[in-house]
């Protein structure tokens, strides 16, 4: 017997619909899924941009050890928000055709999905 705790393969429950066409809400979850890693890549990119600048060279443990001070913290806040705004601007031109709170709805679960820590 392992102490390993099992996840379920599956998850539970039917998932949400936002558009008629549900092709077009796996696609949504795809460029979601997407716009994830690039803003990781950010980040990736930040820290070594930062290391370079500090010290001239890194090693890989430093890149996988760097933590960011408050200052590049808040700058990776901003550019998040930032990056988020231009992703979202056509999903809230679009939201306009949904009611106001299922456009807050919807809007609210798509950051929720792609904020730091989701």
């Amino acid at each position: 017997m392992t102490d390993e705790l099992q996840l379920p393969r599956h998850t539970r429950g039917k998932r949400p619909h936002f558009f008629e066409d549900p092709a077009v809400d796996q696609m949504m979850s795809v460029v979601l899924a997407m716009a994830a890693e690039v803003s990781v890549l950010y980040d990736r990119v930040d820290a070594m941009q930062r290391l370079m600048d500090e010290k001239g060279s890194l090693s890989r443990a430093e890149l996988e050890a760097y933590q960011p001070d408050e200052a590049a913290a808040a700058e990776r806040q901003a550019r998040r928000e930032a990056y988020l705004q231009r992703i979202f601007r056509v999903v809230r031109r679009e939201a306009g055709t949904f009611s106001t709170e299922e456009a807050e709805t919807y809007t609210a679960e798509v950051e929720a999905e792609l904020s730091p820590g989701s």
